[in-house]
């Protein structure tokens, strides 16, 4: 009896020893295991960004010819290519707007523009367009909830079930209006920020030496174009070419014919006729004109010979250069140049 007590006592001490080793190993383990669970610094996921990717890559495939200047926004940069007069004086410079979504250097249309008309003396820069920003997802009304509400409206009194349907078209209505102020928010942002990049743009070809500027939109940056034009109508070193202009496809877009309809400037419409939604817009753009008695503004049609499509570039580039050298350069106001004094002789 003697032996089984310490012999008892022994496998008490060894199993509670056993036991506190046991809760030290999960206690020393535990944070181990939690700091492994959670993402530290270094392994963040960064969120990839396809536009800026885009404007990388394509900056990095510039020749030499090509400057690529990067204009700063809100911590983002946008790319602009340059490229400059091949003459020794410049007649000017062409900030190129392109289409919204095409780049600075789309091939069909402003790589042609932007290098071509180099040739002709004019310095280039053609801009990026940031995307504008998405609409939000509406609200959406599960059908088991619409099923429930329906129950609940057949057990309710008449007076009842107009209560609750008043209080939910109050409901929906402001939050239709939060959504629209919100919108309008977001859209009233980003023209902002579209007009700053494009006199961050303008201020690039000052500082060059520029002396006179053409503002040139495509497609639907034909919008962006006249909107940041009619920010200063009374300068007299700008004009302002819009070519194939397209409706917007944005409600952050500004309404083209409302502006034409307020332009009180010269304006040159180029544009062609590949399809019967090109023309009509165009006749409404034209309407839009003569309503306003803008006495400036002209409407060209362009000539796109397609039956050489390897040609079509050059040939509408050569017309562009041709319509502003006839239209722009031709009627620019000549300096008055003070006559010297000539000092007479005897017998002249």
């Amino acid at each position: 009896m003697k032996l089984i007590k310490p012999l008892f006592y022994s496998l008490l001490l060894l199993s509670s020893a056993l036991l506190n080793a046991a809760e030290d190993s999960n206690t020393e383990t535990a944070p181990s295991t939690d700091t492994a669970s959670k993402p530290t610094a270094q392994n963040e996921r960064i969120e990839p960004s396809p536009e800026q990717q885009r404007q990388a890559d394509l900056a990095l495939a510039q020749n030499s010819e090509t400057e690529v200047i990067w204009l700063e926004k809100d911590g983002e940069q946008w790319l602009a290519l340059y490229q400059s007069a091949v003459a020794a004086e410049a007649h000017g410079s062409i900030i190129i707007f392109p289409d919204q979504a095409t780049s600075a250097d789309w091939p069909g249309l402003i790589h042609p523009l932007r290098t071509q008309l180099t040739e002709h003396g004019w310095n280039t820069l053609a801009i990026t367009l940031p995307q504008p920003p998405q609409r939000g997802i509406p609200a959406r009304t599960l059908p088991t909830l619409q099923n429930r509400n329906q129950v609940q409206e057949s057990a309710t009194p008449a007076s009842e079930t107009v209560t609750g349907t008043e209080a939910e078209a109050s409901q929906n209505s402001s939050s239709t209006v939060s959504d629209a102020n919100t919108s309008t928010e977001a859209a009233d942002t980003y023209a902002l920020k579209v007009l700053e990049l494009a006199a961050s743009a303008s201020n690039q070809l000052k500082d060059k030496g520029s002396q006179f500027e053409v503002v040139l939109g495509v497609g639907e940056g034909a919008n962006w174009a006249v909107s940041y034009f009619m920010q200063d109508e009374t300068r007299a070193d700008r004009a302002l070419m819009i070519i194939n202009p397209t409706i917007a496809s944005s409600t952050s877009t500004p309404n083209l014919l409302s502006m034409i309809s307020e332009l009180k400037t010269p304006v040159l419409d180029l544009w062609s006729d590949p399809d019967l939604s090109n023309r009509s817009y165009a006749k409404q753009r034209l309407r839009a004109a003569k309503r306003s008695g803008n006495n400036g503004y002209r409407q060209i049609r362009l000539n796109q010979r397609l039956n050489d499509p390897r040609r079509m570039p050059l040939w509408l580039t050569k017309q562009v250069r041709g319509i502003l050298k006839t239209n722009i350069l031709d009627r620019k106001p000549t300096p008055d140049i003070a006559a010297e004094p000539v000092e007479l002789t005897p017998g002249s």
